[in-house]
């Protein structure tokens, strides 16, 4: 057993990778006259869609990540992997609708 194949790695790694992707892209997209922290949470309270989409924007890191996990045949962290884009998609959902 590969030391790396545990599913709170895969998870783990998978939850925290579309927080920074997302912030990342939030900080270069935005262009706005007040903070990105501020912008950030005004368009998470709002109830627009924007939010929904960024959380979505950024789960595809992850999918980069399954498909290394899958490669390197670390079946148990790519169900981490798995686990936490399916808890990104239906946060995501529930901004969308």
């Amino acid at each position: 057993m590969k030391i790396l194949d545990k599913f709170w790695i895969g998870l783990s790694v998978a939850m925290v990778l579309p927080v920074i992707f997302g912030l990342v892209y939030f900080d270069t997209a935005y262009k706005g006259d007040q903070p990105m922290w501020n912008a950030l949470w005004l368009t998470a309270s709002s109830g627009l869609p924007l939010f929904g989409k960024l959380i979505l924007l950024s789960t595809f890191p992850d999918l980069g990540l399954v498909f290394l996990f899958y490669k390197a045949d670390y079946w148990h962290a790519c169900r981490g992997t798995i686990v936490a884009t399916a808890l990104f998609f239906v946060a995501s959902f529930i901004y969308l609708s």
